[in-house]
């Protein structure tokens, strides 16, 4: 084993495109299933130099500071190497400076954010609950504390979007001068917000066509 990924299921909001395990935010139960964690890499860990750690969602930042302790204190278990990799998704609005020195501290050197869109249509359609604003401040409070790894994440072929929307987003994206830019084509699963309210794909011609813009 050379890499590990730690899924944390809890969200305070649920997305309408989300089709991930994931559960709203419980006390108790990131309380448990920090514990049942702790116990399951104890078991199964062997010691292997560890080169790559990813904590994804759900919502990795809505714990509080003692819940990211004693995540921390679980993955400090693993023998990680000096030159490693060590990624945490964010949510903007769950993002905060007391938190980005907490993961400072702790050796994480890449953060993955999930920004999806800055257009407040379609943020609100994807149930994002960040502004345009405040993903400018935490960027620029993540860069000031030394964060210089960060990826964005963009979704596009939302409903009705088209070719100039796309484009306004992608400059706005690149204004936060981002390492990377995870880019997503939106899919419409069984069992989302999106699919029950039958929100159709956009046509699949348009969703090649924006493919091939931000590829170029």
């Amino acid at each position: 084993m050379k890499s590990v990924y730690i899924h944390i299921p809890f969200c305070k909001d649920i997305c309408s495109y989300c089709d991930f395990c994931k559960l709203k935010y419980n006390r108790d139960w990131v309380k448990k299933y920090l514990e049942t964690l702790k116990e399951e890499v104890l078991n199964y860990y062997k010691g292997e130099k560890i080169y790559s750690i990813y904590v994804g969602g759900g919502t990795p930042t809505i714990l509080n500071a003692d819940e990211l302790n004693m995540l921390f204190d679980i993955i400090n278990i693993f023998d990680l190497s000096e030159s490693a990799e060590f990624t945490v998704e964010c949510n903007v609005e769950s993002l905060t400076k007391e938190k980005l020195i907490l993961f400072k501290k702790n050796k994480v050197n890449r953060l993955s954010m999930g920004i999806q869109t800055f257009n407040e249509k379609y943020l609100e359609l994807l149930n994002r609950k960040h502004t345009v604003e405040q993903t400018f401040e935490i960027m620029e409070v993540a860069n000031i504390i030394g964060f210089n790894n960060i990826n964005l994440d963009l979704m596009y072929a939302l409903p009705n979007q088209t070719i100039d929307m796309l484009k306004k987003d992608l400059e706005i994206f690149m204004k936060l001068n981002p390492a990377h830019i995870s880019c997503y084509s939106l899919m419409i699963e069984p069992n989302t917000t999106l699919y029950i309210d039958k929100t159709k794909n956009i046509d699949e011609e348009i969703d090649l066509k924006m493919y091939n813009y931000i590829k170029s």
